[in-house]
Parts: C-alpha cells; structure tokens; sequence
C-alpha cells in the first residue's frame, strides 16, 4: 500500500499515514441524513458552536482561524435580524470527542448553552488519529477489532456529547455536522472508491446516533465531495478553504427552519430605512463603499465584504479598538471611519420602542 500525507485536524505537525488508516479514520467521518423538527417560535438565536478545528474555522494553510462555516451561520442569522449572539470560542483545535465531553464540564461553556437556542456539533476524526497513529515511528495500527472499538468509544462519547447538552437545555436545536471525504487528491481511483465505501458506513450509523437522540444531522459529503479537490486545495491538509466552508453552512442553511417572528398589529417603529430595535445602540449610514471586517484571533481585522453606499445598518455594540469598531450583529464590524455616518436613537424615538415592546 502507499502511502500519503495530511495534517491533523487544526494542527500544523505532518502526518504520514498509510492509505489503510484512512479506512480507520474514515471510521469516524460524520455525514448526514435530515430529520425534521418543529422549531419553536423566538425572536433571536443564541447560537454556540461546538466541536475542533472545523468549527473554529482554520485554513488549509497552518492553524490560522479564518471564516469558517460557523461565522457563515452566524452571518446569514445576523442578515435576517434573527442573531441575538454567536460563540465559537468553545471549539478547540485538535479537539477529540473525549475533549468535547471535558469542554462540556466547563462551567462557562454549560452556561452558554442554557441560554442558546442554536448549537452545532462537529467533532470526532482526532480521536482515530490520536489512537490509531504513532509519531515516533509514523506507524500505523491496522488491527481491525481496535478500530472497530474506537468507532464504539467515539459513537459513545458523540452520544454522551448530545444527551449533556439537551439535559442542560431541553429545548436547544441541535446540529451534528457531518464530514466530507478528505482524500480527493488520491491518484488510484480504485482506492478512492474503497474509502468512500468505509465512510458511507460510518455515516450511516452516525445517522442513527443522530436520529435515536432526537437531534439534526446536516449531510454534507454530496454537495462537497463533486468538487472536493477545489475546495481541498491544500493536499498535504484536510481543512477546505472559504469556498468548502460555505458548501458545509450551505447544507446546513437548507434545511434549517429560521425562527418565526412572533406576528404583531403594532406598527413598527421606523428609523430611516431600518426598523429600532430593542438592544440597538445605533446605525451606520453608508457614505461611501466599505468594508465589513470580522476580528481575528491576533486582534487583527480580516475583510468580509463590501459595504455600499447609501445602505444602512444596525449598531448593538461598540469597541474602541483599531480607532473604534461598531458591531453589526454576529462577529462582523465596521470601522470608524469618513466613510460611514454613526448615529444614535433618538429619546422619542426609544419612547416608541418601549411603548411598542
């Protein structure tokens, strides 16, 4: 058998592994079938993401945090006002499912999902990795009755995983992402087919976890598998690039049942273009083409997307680094700038919203 190289999911050491492990890891790759479910009725979405590298949003490139699909999410929440707060911090790089079901244990992290109404889940492929490889030879188990075991442990923690965040919060949605085939890059076609095959497998009993414990599980191999080497275009690293993670929120945003807006015969109370809101600090007038940006882990700002004059948007927060930043909902600001024109509420107008709500 040959052999072929990739990094371990969010860290940047390079792992030589045999093809045969990837039947292994393969083991605990997670696709999805649909399960509908009613959604109740809410205003705003607490949503908080949990899981490994995946979920954090690294790049194909090292373990630098991008935009990943939890922040697409996050986004597309935020664009249709359904956004009350987004929390990925709880996704760890190099995260197995035992280190989901410690991360569970955290008081901060219980907290937050008390009070979320969104919580996705990706996690699993590190603990094959970490039990099935060993560094200090770059050898490989091949015992088929051990990686049978870990895919029991791994079922296991997964559905441990699920039933401690619906004890802590009943009525949370809950989504269990799946995983795409990671090997696009494979020349021997014949050996492609095989480990496809092992992860069909896999999925399917993760899909009956998924449907025992009452909770969704988003299918992503069949819309980002047909261009898989596209959106892997790393092939020594198993992470996609912006493109693959807009296919995994694709997926997810399909089927998601966005909150109903409670109906209401009370007029709306209008400021300009936009509908005040309860929580709304302010808005931004659009002087001239800029950018939305997002905050990265270094404290530095990345570029979303272009804002266009003339359109308005509103402000719940502020922060005064990188000469101020106004906080468009989600993780995604705007800069302080001539290119935009902050204004707060008026008192009459903040009278009406009370009056309203």
């Amino acid at each position: 058998m040959g052999t072929y190289a990739y990094y371990r999911m969010g860290e940047g050491g390079l792992i030589v592994k045999k093809i045969l492990s990837f039947v292994l890891v393969g083991a605990l790759a997670l696709s999805s079938v649909w399960t509908p479910n009613a959604q109740a009725e809410s205003k705003k979405v607490d949503y908080v993401a949990l899981g490994d590298s995946l979920a954090a949003g690294h790049t194909p490139y090292g373990i630098k945090v991008g935009r990943g699909f939890t922040d697409i999410i996050s986004e597309e929440l935020a664009k249709k006002d359904l956004l009350a707060s987004f929390n990925k911090d709880f996704a760890m790089t190099g995260e197995t499912s035992v280190g989901l079901l410690e991360t569970l244990k955290r008081t901060e992290v219980q907290q937050a999902l008390k009070e979320a109404e969104l919580v996705t889940i990706i996690s699993g492929a590190n603990d094959f990795i970490d039990e099935m490889y060993n560094p200090e030879d770059e050898s490989i188990n091949t015992d088929l009755a051990t990686a049978s075991a870990m895919l029991n442990k791994v079922a296991g923690n997964l559905t441990a995983a699920i039933q401690q965040v619906k004890a802590l919060n009943p009525e949370a949605d809950v989504y269990l992402f799946g995983y795409y085939f990671p090997l696009p890059h494979i020349a021997d076609n014949g050996v492609k087919q095989q480990l496809k095959l092992a992860f069909s497998f896999v999925n399917s009993r993760m899909a009956e976890i998924a449907k025992r414990e009452n909770v969704h599980f988003v299918e992503i191999a069949t819309a980002f598998d047909v261009n898989g080497t596209a959106f892997l275009e790393n092939p020594k690293d198993i992470h996609p690039n912006e493109a693959g993670y807009q296919v995994l929120a694709d997926q997810f945003l399909k089927n998601y049942l966005m909150p109903v807006q409670a109906p209401t015969n009370i007029p709306k109370v209008m400021w300009g273009k936009t509908e005040l809101k309860i929580g709304q600090i302010g808005k931004v007038t659009i002087l001239q083409d800029t950018y939305l940006m997002k905050i990265e882990n270094d404290g530095s700002l990345s570029t979303i997307r272009t804002l266009k004059k003339g359109e308005e948007y509103r402000v719940y927060s502020y922060k005064g680094q990188q000469n101020g930043l106004y906080g468009l909902g989600g993780s995604s600001f705007v800069q302080k700038n001539t290119a935009i024109r902050y204004e707060t509420p008026s008192k009459a107008k903040l009278a009406l919203l009370q009056k309203k709500n």
